[in-house]
């Protein structure tokens, strides 16, 4: 019981043995308590409560002894309650020697009523702060590639890696042979050609060593950049060689 809990007060034996005084009435917001100060021999109090008030206010044990020049102080514990609740409280002394009645209203409790302070700040259903938090946390965008195809182009697969390669080989085959034709066609002086001077047959040999060496740079270096290069210098070298054989 509260500190703060209403307090019925009731004199026993003031003037005279068994004599109960009590006020007219008495009205309490929820639990409360009943004081029995006894002025006079000791005497056996009973008290129960009729009414609506009997359906929610009760005490444990409804006997109680109050000794000589004594005052004990009864709990009543009431039930939760909606709405006021009024009914009587019965003070029977002295086996029923003599009893008083007064008139009682209780009231719903600040606690019962739901006002209570603490109970404000807690957050309603569906308020909280980490679900809402995780709610707004942003879903995944269709525009945002994969990690798969977020990788840059233009660089070579290492399951196809070796096709560039045998391209420039099988280009590099077709360019020796093309230069071993031409080679044999000049040095055999078909259509009459007449044979080359020694001079000629050096820078015929100079060519097919740049064509040999452009042909191992290509297959060494893959790249667009070398093959574009071999190929200049194989069309070069070709120039070359008509002119001087022409």
């Amino acid at each position: 019981m509260s500190s703060e809990a209403a307090i019925l007060g009731v004199t026993l034996n003031r003037d005279r043995l068994n004599e109960v005084t009590a006020p007219e009435s008495f009205a309490a917001d929820g639990e409360f308590a009943v004081a029995l100060r006894n002025e006079g021999e000791p005497v056996h109090v009973h008290l129960r409560f009729d009414g609506p008030l009997a359906a929610v206010a009760s005490v444990a044990p409804p006997n109680h002894y109050v000794d000589e020049e004594a005052t004990r102080t009864v709990r009543v514990t009431v039930a939760p309650v909606d709405e006021a609740v009024t009914g009587t409280l019965e003070v029977v002394v002295g086996h029923g020697a003599e009893a008083t009645t007064v008139p009682v209203r209780v009231s719903p409790s600040a606690t019962a009523s739901g006002d209570d302070p603490a109970a404000g700040d807690e957050p309603a259903p569906g308020d909280d702060p980490a679900s809402e938090e995780s709610s707004e946390a942003p879903a995944p965008s269709d525009a945002d590639p994969p990690a798969a195809e977020s990788a840059p182009a233009g660089e070579p697969d290492n399951d196809g890696g070796s096709e560039p390669s045998a391209a420039a080989r099988r280009r590099l085959d077709e360019w020796v042979d093309r230069a071993r034709d031409a080679a044999d066609t000049a040095v055999d002086g078909e259509a009459g050609v007449p044979s080359p001077e020694p001079g000629t047959l050096a820078v015929a040999a100079l060519a097919a060593a740049a064509l040999v060496g452009a042909g191992i740079v290509a297959v060494t270096l893959d790249g667009l950049a070398v093959t574009l290069g071999v190929v200049a210098v194989f069309v070069a070298v070709l120039a070359a060689g008509f002119l001087l054989l022409g």
